[in-house]
């Protein structure tokens, strides 16, 4: 036993060692990333959430924001034929304000980390009413103290580090395309099964490849209720949870979600972490060999999904109409939108007489056609946006002709459409409900994704 004590006190000291330490190329260009984006100093324009959003004609000019986001950053670098070459994990909190590079493991992840429950309430402080009077008040750890039911994943009481990891948004609907891929190889379902969503209206019949185009490609929620229905229908609900526990994910989660309707999205509930959904989107992109070993020491390879399954979700990435987190190709060059990934935006979002991006309704105002014609890589992504969060991720690979790299990206914050840049701190109106050009998101996490992408080419032509 005393042997055992000391081997986990050694265990923490070396690990302790590592706390904003970067170790690789790629740790410290991720690091550096972060560090250099200074989300610390975004505007907050009030406590809310999607029904009862901050009022912002009540205290104008907004302040900046009280603490630090709760922001998670994972990039895993890989060659061409899909091999790892190097990963980060990242993580900026109230507690790590300088930023934290997470020892990580090949098999089990980040499991030196204790992922808490996201909180609204701790992160604010407590409750608030509709002109922003505090009316509860609640601590970041204490009052309440934390409790092992705060925590996400069982038995990492006595982690080295904690985060409390944000709301993913529509990021976790990435989720549920892959179980839905996972049912039909298993012969459970095909893409042309047709499913009928019946949540007490008019019962709505559709083929399953017509759920889940809208669901990726323009995040409708209509279509992701039908899926998430369609899993309680079925019993799918514990089979995914479970496939992904069995793969060292624990992470990613789908909880108390309705059978009735399909709904039920809740923050503390739903949850993403950064490092999962990057190996999870690096099983979609396919690669050779072992990626890593599973909870019961099972190779886990690209082979979880056949060659059409790949093909398929991954071509409705490719096709994600939201090109305005990590990567701004949706409107290059706009007033106050800076420079993202440089990817390629695709050709059916493209209006013809002026070249605008328009998505479901949504017009960015630029013209992008030779912005277009010139982007340097494919971005196979998903997106997610509420009030008070914000996510983006996926497989980042070089087109033709351009300088090579080929990773995967997440990025999770609590950095919804209440946060902003500077500059518009003073309007009462939200940015993101601008009728042409909407900007949902502080521009400092494209300019985070540029510097990513900078660095992970730079690394590759010298690695490559």
């Amino acid at each position: 036993m005393e042997n055992k004590i000391i081997g986990i006190l050694v265990a923490l000291l070396c690990v302790g060692m590592r706390l904003g330490h970067a170790e690789t190329p790629l740790e410290i260009a991720v690091l550096k990333a972060v560090r250099d984006a200074h989300f610390e100093r975004v505007i907050d324009f009030g406590a809310g959430n999607e029904s009862r959003p901050a009022k912002l004609n009540l205290q104008l000019p907004a302040a900046t924001i009280a603490q630090p986001p709760n922001v998670n950053v994972a990039v895993i670098q890989l060659d061409a034929a899909g091999r790892m070459v190097d990963r980060a994990y990242v993580l900026l909190s109230r507690d790590y304000p300088n930023g934290l590079v997470v020892p990580l493991d090949k098999n089990t992840g980040a499991s030196s980390v204790r992922f808490l429950r996201w909180d609204i309430e701790r992160f604010d402080g407590g409750t608030f009413s509709p002109d922003g009077k505090p009316l509860t008040t609640k601590g970041w750890t204490n009052d309440p103290p934390l409790t092992e039911a705060d925590d996400l994943v069982p038995g990492r009481t006595q982690a080295p580090y904690q985060f409390m990891a944000p709301y993913p948004a529509s990021l976790f609907k990435i989720m549920v395309a892959f179980h839905v891929m996972r049912m039909i190889d298993a012969g459970k379902i095909s893409l042309d099964s047709e499913y009928i969503y019946d949540a007490g209206t008019k019962p709505e019949p559709r083929k399953i490849r017509d759920w889940l185009e809208p669901m990726i490609t323009i995040s409708d929620n209509h279509a992701t209720s039908a899926l998430v229905k369609m899993f309680h229908d079925k019993n799918e609900i514990e089979p995914l949870n479970r496939e992904f526990r069995d793969l060292n994910l624990g992470t990613l989660q789908l909880n108390a979600t309705s059978g009735a309707n399909g709904l039920g999205w809740s923050p503390g509930q739903i949850h993403v972490t950064a490092f999962d959904i990057a190996r999870l989107f690096w099983v979609i992109d396919g690669g050779s060999g072992e990626l890593w070993r599973g909870a019961n020491d099972q190779p886990v390879t690209a082979k979880l999904l056949s060659d059409p399954a790949r093909a398929f979700l991954k071509k409705l990435l490719l096709d994600q109409g939201f090109n305005d987190v990590l990567t701004t190709a949706n409107f290059p060059g706009a007033p106050n939108v800076r420079a993202g990934i440089p990817s390629r935006v695709a050709e059916r979002w493209l209006n013809a007489t002026n070249g605008h991006a328009i998505v479901d309704g949504e017009d960015f105002g630029v013209d992008i056609r030779a912005t277009n014609a010139a982007a340097e890589v494919a971005f196979a992504h998903k997106t997610g946006l509420t009030f008070n969060y914000g996510s983006d991720a996926g497989i980042v690979t070089s087109l033709p002709g351009k300088p090579f790299r080929h990773y995967v990206i997440a990025f999770l914050g609590n950095l919804g459409y209440r946060y902003a840049d500077e500059v518009f701190a003073s309007r009462t109106r939200f940015p993101a409900f601008d009728k042409v050009g909407p900007i949902c998101y502080t521009q400092r996490i494209p300019a985070l994704g540029k510097a990513i992408d900078d660095a992970v080419q730079k690394i590759s032509t010298t690695t490559k």
